[in-house]
């Protein structure tokens, strides 16, 4: 009786899971798509990749610190970007900084 009901808690669990997961994923693209067409009509502040200003001289401030991992933790806390979207996106603070902004 008791190895059962271990059974079905165990099974229960991993549909919950499976459920969970793909509807991770189903967000995911939501989110990818609407920042598509936030990009594409203009309106990148809708975006849930957008940085602001404030947030944008705060991350450079502290890359030029030396503090390179606190700034892509920064981008990460406050947008939806992932972690390799955010180190591109502070590696690439490198060229706006040295245009000029």
């Amino acid at each position: 009786m008791e190895y059962s009901a271990i059974a079905l808690v165990c099974v229960v669990g991993l549909l919950v899971y499976n459920e969970i997961s793909a509807l991770k994923k189903v967000i995911q693209n939501q989110e990818k798509r609407i920042n598509q067409l936030a990009k594409l009509t203009g309106h990148e502040n809708l975006s849930s990749y957008w940085v602001s200003d404030e947030l944008k001289e705060q991350v450079i401030q502290l890359k030029q610190d030396g503090k390179r991992v606190e700034a892509i933790k920064k981008v990460r806390e406050q947008t939806q970007m992932e972690l390799v979207e955010a180190k591109q996106y502070v590696d690439n603070l490198d060229e706006v900084v040295s245009s000029g902004r």
